[in-house]
């Protein structure tokens, strides 16, 4: 997938906790998970421009997502002080964020090895192209309807 369609997905993945957050919690928190999602959601791509990791590599492995989900447990923490389950929130929406990316990467043909280097099996389904306009896009309009609506509904 591209940018917009990891964005997409993340975002049509949160939705529907926004609501079960805000009334648990508080729609401080829910936002913050919000914020979360959207900026794991990209993040494995963040080894695109440098030379020396290769694309789908490190970054696209269940251990990334461990170490993205502490930093965002520690952000949450910390933007959330009020909150005891702050930290484990932000733990599980930084990991999954960071899966959902994964998942969204495995259904196309180049795939990914999740557990490198412990196990380098290459998975992948090969259901459609990365680049392909109408699942990235698809995506994108879907998970923005469905955190929009999400929020919308919260909020009201």
């Amino acid at each position: 997938m591209y940018r917009d369609g990891h964005a997409g997905f993340n975002a049509l993945l949160y939705a529907p906790f926004f609501p079960v957050v805000s009334g648990r919690w508080s729609l401080e928190l829910a936002l913050v998970g919000a914020v979360v999602a959207l900026a794991a959601a990209n993040l494995p791509d963040l080894d695109q421009p440098l030379p020396r990791i290769s694309h789908r590599g490190p970054t696209h492995t269940v251990w990334f997502a461990v170490l993205v989900g502490l930093v965002a447990g520690v952000g949450t923490a910390i933007a959330v002080p009020a909150t005891p389950a702050a930290f484990a929130f932000g733990f599980l929406v930084g990991s999954c964020g960071i899966l959902a990316h994964l998942a969204g990467d495995i259904v196309t043909p180049m795939g990914i090895s999740p557990f490198a280097p412990l196990w380098r099996a290459h998975v992948t389904l090969e259901w459609f192209k990365s680049k392909n306009e109408r699942i990235n896009r698809g995506f994108l309009l879907a998970g923005t309807v469905a955190l929009s609506a999400s929020l919308l509904v919260t909020v009201w």
